[in-house]
């Protein structure tokens, strides 16, 4: 489930008035949804309780995150001066690996779906669950996997789709007959970026809109958005079941992977990153600077000896850019180069997959000293 409206619970602690004001998945890198809601319940608690936790369930840098054109701690910090509240009668708790946690004076790490957790409620460990047999069957040179729309997304899997459809497996689960589906694609953001740069706009936006007028792409057997239980809010169940979707892997040569965090010091790897670890596949990833980086942290390796990786250190479109050259040069290589290709690869994917099922929770926050 995706762009959920902020929910707000109470809990009573001995020594404290305090509530917890919980921001689930509406949070994106720079603006979260339902903002005058979230906004109204964060300035009702403050004048009512003695402290307000305000956990984020996604790991956007918190830093980054704004209000009406509005740094979002700008506004509270306003809100404390104004009201001579301590700054630290906020208290932030958000699974960001690597936030900065000096922009306010109280965070910690937590939150769902994050390295507090193993396996359950873990986004990026769930998948060691999952039993999976690598049988690769190169018949694709690209897999992406989307249900979530964003603009980065709509970019990449155009890309693909106009110049590489034959090549790629691929899907994208947004209905044109879905209007809240096509209010949720991220065109607005789309329209912005592109405006900033005509020479991209008049190249994108016809690709874009082709795109668009093919979804929903599917390639699910079982017709997941029919025959599970819809999504209260899109009416859409976010993907298909890891089994499904883990044996779509066999099929292709390099993973591209669209994760939820782009933008600003994050790290907060799903289980986007998880599948190709999984399934001994390799992978290009649009994620935040410094992603592949931070994966090496875990003691993963990557794939600079045939690529250019250096497309990490970039974020937006500049790394959408370079993703797309590293996969027009991929779509040049035969069946036969990719099979040689992969086999060059062996040892690090194995080595990827044995260090995926041996991850943990607690390692995780060891490496990051969280």
């Amino acid at each position: 489930m995706e762009r959920t409206i902020a929910r707000t619970r109470e809990i009573n602690i001995e020594s404290m008035n305090e509530k917890i004001i919980n921001i689930g998945h509406g949070v994106e890198d720079l603006y979260f949804d339902h903002p005058q809601q979230t906004m109204a319940d964060i300035v009702d608690a403050l004048h009512k309780y003695d402290r307000v936790v305000i956990v984020l369930t996604e790991g956007v840098a918190l830093e980054n995150l704004n209000y009406k054109e509005k740094n979002f701690l700008q506004i509270l910090e306003d809100l404390c001066v104004e009201n001579k509240w301590p700054m630290d009668k906020i208290h932030f708790v958000l699974p960001n690996l690597v936030q900065d946690k000096s922009v306010w004076p109280s965070i910690e790490y937590g939150g769902s779906s994050t390295a507090n957790s193993d396996i359950n409620g873990n986004l990026f460990l769930h998948t060691q669950a999952v039993k999976f047999e690598t049988q690769k069957k190169i018949k694709h040179t690209f897999g992406h996997f989307v249900v979530r729309s964003t603009w980065d997304r709509l970019l990449v899997g155009s890309h693909l789709y106009s110049k590489h459809k034959n090549k790629t497996f691929q899907t994208y689960c947004r209905s044109l007959v879905n209007p809240v589906h096509m209010l949720h694609m991220d065109l607005d953001m789309l329209l912005h970026i592109t405006s900033c740069d005509k020479k991209l706009g008049e190249e994108v936006l016809g690709k874009v809109a082709e795109f668009i007028g093919q979804m929903p792409i599917e390639k699910t057997s079982s017709q997941h958005i029919s025959t599970r239980e819809p999504d209260e809010v899109f009416g859409w169940v976010e993907g298909p079941v890891d089994n499904e979707i883990l044996g779509w892997y066999n099929g292709i040569f390099v993973d591209v992977v669209s994760e939820k965090m782009i933008t600003g010091k994050t790290f907060f790897p799903t289980e986007k990153t998880a599948r190709p670890l999984a399934t001994k596949t390799p992978f290009l990833i649009m994620a935040a600077p410094n992603y592949i980086k931070n994966l090496r942290r875990l003691g993963f390796k990557s794939f600079s000896r045939f690529w250019d990786e250096s497309y990490d250190y970039q974020q937006g479109v500049q790394r959408v850019e370079s993703i797309q050259r590293i996969t027009d040069d991929l779509a040049k290589l035969d069946h036969e180069q990719l099979q040689d290709m992969y086999q060059d690869m062996s040892s690090i994917l194995d080595h990827n997959h044995k260090i995926y099922h041996e991850l943990t929770g607690k390692k995780i926050r060891s490496v990051f000293k969280i």
